[in-house]
């Protein structure tokens, strides 16, 4: 899974559903939530279904096939939430059935049998049902304010789902195969998991048989039917498919989904396992609530993956397909057996998008993937408490799907890759040659359609290398947190000598260790002269003297930013000048760049000097960004007119970076009137997005005019997003209607949400403006059936306090399906009736 696209609501909460054994959710942060056990191993699920698109309606009849673990098996739960059972039977010989007696008790479908029966039993329930999923189960149906909605209806299992749409043992510790048998009208496409197996029609109506023969987690199944067309590929003779609304054209499609064959052919050769599924498709729905869902075989996705060839420059389709097919080695073959391991499915599928990044665009661009993936992790670090990657301490399963889990996941794999090859092997395409693939390929043959934990990828290590890394899984996976390095290094003349001092910093307790790492040091002297060497740090104060011939200009800690860190290495604004202008290691040269934004309060000549030959020549994008937001921190006019003139590079990624980095001169009228043009002619989505959030801050009244103009086209998505957030950074009384307006039923679901996520920016605005026009905004938001919008609705009854909507609020603190919207709920009723 990967989380909604930008999206502006309140993170989706998640539910941890009652399951056998497992007892239900609790609200005690500090409570130990373990896989349930089992009784039985389901072999097989056939669902039989039908739909009322319009009444949001299941009809199913499902066959499981389950074997008993042990002697006297008698009674089991199969789970199962708000699903009218119509009749429970045992299927028998020549076509005989008996019912069975059969309870429903919180998420359980408790069914009892007429006899004891063992392990060398095959059973062949039968269950008839029908129900309106609230969750799981998703219909897309064109309303009053949406008229050219497409008929879809979709699922979304993860993490504990599926069970309010068919009974199901719902929890990633068993795996099965499945088929389902699917009518809908013609005109519509089923797309399941597995292979194809028939299609007939009769009657104005279609039947999809689709069958998958490797055994799988059940928040895997999966259906999407909508009026799609198909678009065809192929890898080594399987089909990969791309499932699209029909007005999108197959030159689109291509250019959006090219790579996928691409891609399963390095993956593939990366792990030394050939691509294991039938065919690999990819669906794009409507108002889906993640970026994607990698269900075995039949990837969803948000169709906000479908965009121009301008949207996709910006923000490439690339690494949200990467990430849902990398798991179908990482989750789907191989599954992260509960909860507190999903790492072992998340972490590695964000790690193979940037491996297909280093594959298909160079090592520099994966290096900053992972630098990315290591700042985002460690935005959430403390406050997710310092958590370990395996935790069994969560509320629910959501709150393991987060930026730690998937982030913080790749980064650790990183440092794993390095530890066991070494930085020379990383600068090249992962393969079989390299150590950790080899254990990988050990862990997914050896764990093949079948569940696994850490303990297991650590033993599969060791059996398939040798390599003992019971000290690295201890700090990097069963405890949390991260070292905060404190640097100093001196040249010792006499000896011919650097010494090095690495302190850690962090606090030492019961969660965070003193880690024991490997570190590069390098060493560059003027006159070309270069010394690269490897430390191991184990302490929290260690003293490492390196015999170096040359007087080092610089020095570098770390200089490919390997390690999961903090740090703090002081040099000179000479020293960091030579870094940010000549290291061969990009990733300190940006972080030098970084350093000097921090020193041009002191020396604003020489530093904003540096990162202008910086921002104007480095040959990697993600340095010249880093340049200018460095220079955005200055107030000097040579600092404006650099980041002005980068408005003539071609990389839009660093014409956006420049735009943000404006806002120290905003005072400034032909800066003004260069944003405005900006906002009018740049191609780049996400230059003109940025420059309207520049503008909206200014304060001026043409700024807001040209936003406000603006407003009034019909917008792309992220252009809009911008424009939206200019008009809340204005505080200018005009805004607050056109917030409201795009705020309205109608407006694109997402687009819709951050118009709505806006509104408390204008507060006082808005209660002046027509207070009447927010609370019915509010009441059509809260009724909306787009997760999301409603999360967004519920904040806003609590931001305003629009009392009438008490009624709503308390129905969701007593029935919402998901744990943290039941939370948020009952804590808004008790901020609603304060006096």
């Amino acid at each position: 899974m990967k989380p909604a696209l930008k999206s502006a609501a309140l993170s989706v909460a998640l539910i941890c559903s009652c399951v056998a054994g497992a007892g239900t959710a609790s609200s005690d942060p500090g409570k130990m939530q373990w896989a349930p056990s089992r009784t039985y191993h389901v072999e097989n699920y056939k669902l039989t279904l039908h739909f009322s698109q319009a009444r949001g309606e299941v009809f199913g009849d499902e066959l499981v096939t389950i074997r008993p673990f042990a002697a006297g098996f008698d009674r089991f739960c199969i789970n199962s939430a708000e699903l009218t059972i119509d009749s429970v039977t045992m299927a028998g010989t020549a076509g005989m059935a008996a019912a069975l007696a059969h309870t429903t008790d919180d998420h359980c479908l408790w069914i009892g049998l007429k006899r004891t029966y063992g392990p060398s039993d095959s059973l062949n329930i039968r269950i008839v049902y029908h129900g309106h999923p609230r969750i799981g189960l998703f219909f897309v149906n064109p309303g009053r304010n949406d008229r050219d909605a497409p008929r879809e209806i979709y699922t979304q299992g993860e993490p504990e789902f599926n069970h309010y749409w068919f009974p199901c043992w719902d929890y990633p510790n068993d795996m099965s195969r499945s088929e389902t048998i699917t009518t809908v009208p013609e005109g519509q496409v089923v797309v399941s998991n597995g292979k194809l197996v028939s299609v007939k029609r009769a009657a104005g109506r279609v039947t999809y048989d689709w069958v998958e023969s490797v055994p799988h987690s059940s928040y895997l199944l999966s259906l999407a039917i909508g009026p799609w067309k198909k678009t065809s590929d192929s890898y080594e003779g399987k089909p990969v498919d791309y499932y699209v609304p029909r007005g999108v054209n197959d030159a689109e499609v291509k250019r959006l989904f090219h790579l996928t064959p691409d891609m399963i052919g390095f993956f593939s050769r990366a792990t030394g396992v050939e691509y294991p599924f039938e065919k690999y498709a990819q669906v794009t729905v409507r108002d889906f609530i993640f970026g994607g869902q990698e269900n075995v075989s039949a990837t969803t996705l948000t169709d906000a993956a479908l965009h121009d060839a301008q949207a996709e420059i910006d923000d490439p389709t690339t690494t949200l397909v990467a990430h849902e097919l990398g798991q179908h080695w990482f989750g789907d073959y191989a599954q992260g057996r509960d909860w507190a391991n999903i790492w072992l499915n998340e972490g590695f599928a964000t790690y193979m998008t940037a491996l297909y990044t280093q594959y298909h665009v160079s090592n520099d661009a994966y290096r900053y993937e992972i630098y990315n993936d290591q700042n985002t992790a460690l935005g959430v670090d403390a406050l997710r408490g310092h958590r370990p990657l395996v935790a069994h301490e969560y509320v629910d399963p959501l709150d393991m799907l987060e930026e730690i889990t998937h982030d913080k996941g790749a980064a650790v794999l990183d440092m794993m890759r390095y530890v066991l090859d070494g930085d020379a092997a990383m600068q090249s395409p992962a393969s079989q040659n390299e150590t950790l693939f080899q254990a990988l390929h050990y862990y997914l043959t050896t764990h093949e359609a079948r569940t696994a934990d850490s303990t297991e990828l650590l033993r599969s290590i060791w059996t398939s290398t040798g390599n003992e890394l019971g000290w690295f899984f201890h700090e990097w996976v069963f405890e949390g947190g991260h070292p905060d390095y404190r640097v100093s290094a001196t040249y010792d003349p006499r000896r011919k000598t650097e010494v090095v001092r690495v302190a850690q910093t962090q606090k030492v307790d019961a969660n965070t260790p003193v880690f024991d790492m490997p570190i590069d040091l390098a060493f560059f002297g003027d006159g070309n002269q270069r010394l690269e060497t490897r430390i191991r740090d184990d302490g929290a104060t260690r003293v490492f003297d390196i015999p170096l011939p040359f007087v080092p200009a610089w020095v570098d800690f770390d200089p490919d930013d390997i390690l999961y860190k903090s740090v703090v290495f002081d040099k000179t604004d000479g020293e960091l000048i030579k870094e940010a202008q000549h290291d061969p290691h990009m990733m300190s040269r940006l972080w030098a760049a970084q350093r000097l934004g921090d020193r041009l309060k002191e020396n604003q000549g020489c530093c904003v000097r540096a990162l202008q030959r910086v921002l104007d020549h480095d040959s990697f994008y993600a340095v010249r960004i880093q340049a200018a937001i460095s220079l955005g921190a200055g107030r000097s006019g040579q600092a404006k007119q650099a980041l002005l003139n980068a408005m003539s590079q071609a990389d839009s990624r660093v014409r956006a970076a420049a735009v943000s980095a404006m806002s120290n001169f905003l005072g400034d009228r032909a800066l003004i009137d260069t944003l405005i043009r900006t906002l009018h002619e740049d191609p780049s989505y996400a230059v003109q997005a940025a420059a309207a959030e520049e503008l909206g801050r200014s304060g001026d009244d043409a700024a807001f005019n040209a936003i406000r103009s603006e407003s009034e086209s019909k917008l792309q998505e992220i252009v809009a997003v911008g424009i939206l957030d200019a008009l809340a950074e204005s505080g200018k009384p005009q805004a607050a209607g056109i917030l409201l307006r795009y705020a309205q039923p109608g407006t694109p679901e997402r687009v819709r949400e951050h118009a709505l996520s806006d509104l408390p920016k204008l507060k006082d605005e808005l209660q002046r403006f027509d207070a009447p026009a927010l609370a019915g905004t509010v009441g059509d938001a809260l009724d909306d059936p787009y997760l999301p919008v409603h999360e967004v609705a519920d904040h806003l009854v609590d931001v305003f306090k629009l009392a009438q909507f008490t009624a709503v609020i308390e129905r969701d603190a007593d029935q919402a399906v998901i744990v943290d919207d039941r939370n948020d709920a009952r804590r808004i009723l008790r901020d609603l009736r304060r006096p």
